[in-house]
């Protein structure tokens, strides 16, 4: 098959490098440094977006804000190529499908998977196997784009749910933008709090609760506009306040800890 890779960051270089044994894989970012550092590795590059095409798919996996107008632009040549969105949130590229040509063929897919790390340097198609991918079809999706999605990410070693995009964003707002949310909050009030520089005092629990906090402000931005976050954190915030009142009550806090082990995915 051959496949096109719209954006060569940490995601769209896993999945170049994840396919390109089972595919004609060609690939495009508009950083010159990211070309030349797939081309490095063994991923053809093209120097424009449309030289993607003609293509049997084109993997969109820009940055968040990249994706609608990317689609736009290859909707508008790609003939009868599926164009499989790899975005955080689904809700825009759902209503750009709604206007989308009559022969438009797209469809979302959404690795659960990633690392606070940047760019192509770090992109390793490990990271995919043994992870959830979220199918999300369209109103441009037909049977074939769909099962095309999901044979991408099995070929990546992940396992395939379907879903709306509402559940989608909904879904994401919990298990992406709550935790993102949380680490930076934790962050700020540990630095405030420790007694001691966190360089010498933080050991992994607070390195791996954090991590998130990294995340670059781009992708962090998108997240955070999940629909449902606000409520979330306001849930959130009373957990933490029942968490607070049962300090001292070693009954109530044993109740509180055995239910967060058994909550824990």
């Amino acid at each position: 098959m051959r496949l096109g890779v719209a954006g060569l960051g940490l995601i769209g270089g896993g999945v170049a490098l994840g396919l390109r044994d089972r595919h004609e894989v060609t690939g495009y970012d508009t950083s010159p440094e990211a070309r030349s550092a797939a081309q490095a590795r063994g991923i053809r590059t093209v120097d424009r977006l449309v030289d993607l095409l003609p293509a049997d798919a084109v993997v969109v996996a820009t940055p968040l804000l990249s994706i609608v107008p990317t689609l736009e632009a290859l909707a508008a040549r790609a003939g009868g190529a599926v164009l499989v969105e790899l975005g955080s949130l689904k809700a825009a590229v759902a209503e750009l499908a709604e206007r989308a040509p009559a022969g438009a063929r797209i469809v979302g897919l959404h690795p659960m998977a990633g690392s606070e790390a940047t760019g192509f340097a770090a992109a390793d198609p490990a990271m995919f196997r043994g992870r959830a991918f979220l199918v999300v079809p369209t109103s441009r999706t037909d049977d074939g784009a769909e099962a095309l999605a999901a044979d991408l990410a099995r070929e990546l070693g992940g396992t395939v749910t379907v879903c709306s995009a509402e559940i989608h964003d909904r879904a994401v707002a919990a298990v992406s933008a709550l935790p993102l949310a949380a680490a930076v909050a934790l962050s700020r009030v540990a630095r405030a709090a420790a007694p001691l520089d966190l360089a010498v005092a933080a050991g992994p629990g607070l390195r791996d609760a954090t991590r998130l906090a990294a995340t670059p402000t781009e992708l962090a931005l998108g997240l955070l506009a999940a629909p449902g976050l606000r409520e979330h954190l306001v849930s959130l915030r009373a957990a933490i306040a029942e968490l607070e009142g049962a300090l001292g009550d070693d009954s109530a806090l044993r109740a509180l800890l055995e239910r967060g082990r058994a909550d824990r995915p």
